[in-house]
């Protein structure tokens, strides 16, 4: 199982991806460095501050400010997220959090200090998990897999499926979110962008990118149908 070594990484942010201009500690934006296409025009990122702090006041949502069991909730994920190059002297920021149908969600940055500000270099959504949620990892097959701390590849006998995307877990109930018909159908209709783990009891979405509402939308939905298989796992 060589596409699961420890030692590859996320390839839009590796340090080839430094050296052509890309994120980093200089912090450098996503457009240089790797070549854009549709998807990437649906998904730019104007680094929208004003627009996400208008979509939470509009939701009710609220701003985290730096303390409490949400903010290490933020702190843990930050830890967790499966991507080799985020490291120490990455943090969350713009941390906002609130609920939607019912699932307790937080939304933030990751992002590094710069002598211009804090730089987003990634965006992450994240939604309380079931109690008794197994552990499961959904990843773009395209992506380099950072660190799959011992989970197994499952494979869902949808060959399109698997073509795309990885499900990694190591019991039934992870067995159980990947033959979920409308997990796959969800994720097949994105763009594989996005990587999901399991953290500080959230089911979590990672993107490179700063968050804006049209991201955060989906990542909402996504997280919305996992949820209902892990549920159902859990059950």
């Amino acid at each position: 199982m060589s596409d699961l070594s420890r030692d590859r990484e996320h390839p839009h942010v590796g340090q080839a991806q430094r050296d052509a201009g890309g994120p980093g500690r200089l912090g450098l934006g996503m457009s240089r460095g790797h070549g854009r296409g549709p998807a990437d025009e649906v998904f730019a990122s104007d680094a929208d501050r004003v627009g996400i702090r208008t979509w939470a006041r509009r939701a009710g949502w609220e701003a985290v400010d730096g303390s409490g069991r949400r903010q290490r909730v933020a702190d843990e994920l930050v830890r967790s997220a499966p991507a080799r190059r985020i490291g120490s002297d990455h943090h969350p920021r713009n941390v906002i959090a609130g609920s939607v149908d019912g699932l307790d969600v937080l939304a933030f940055d990751i992002a590094v200090s710069a002598t211009t500000g804090w730089i987003a270099e990634w965006a992450v959504t994240a939604a309380a998990v079931p109690a008794g949620a197994p552990t499961v990892r959904l990843t773009p097959a395209r992506l380099w897999l950072h660190d799959p701390d011992g989970l197994a590849r499952l494979e869902t006998g949808d060959e399109r499926f698997d073509a795309r995307w990885r499900v990694l877990g190591r019991d039934a109930g992870a067995r159980q979110v990947a033959d979920d018909a409308a997990v796959r159908q969800a994720l097949l209709a994105t763009d594989d962008g996005d990587d999901f783990w399991i953290a500080a009891g959230h089911l979590a979405a990672l993107r490179p990118d700063g968050h804006r509402p049209l991201l955060l939308e989906h990542h909402l939905r996504l997280l919305a149908v996992i949820q209902r298989a892990l549920g159902s796992a859990a059950g």
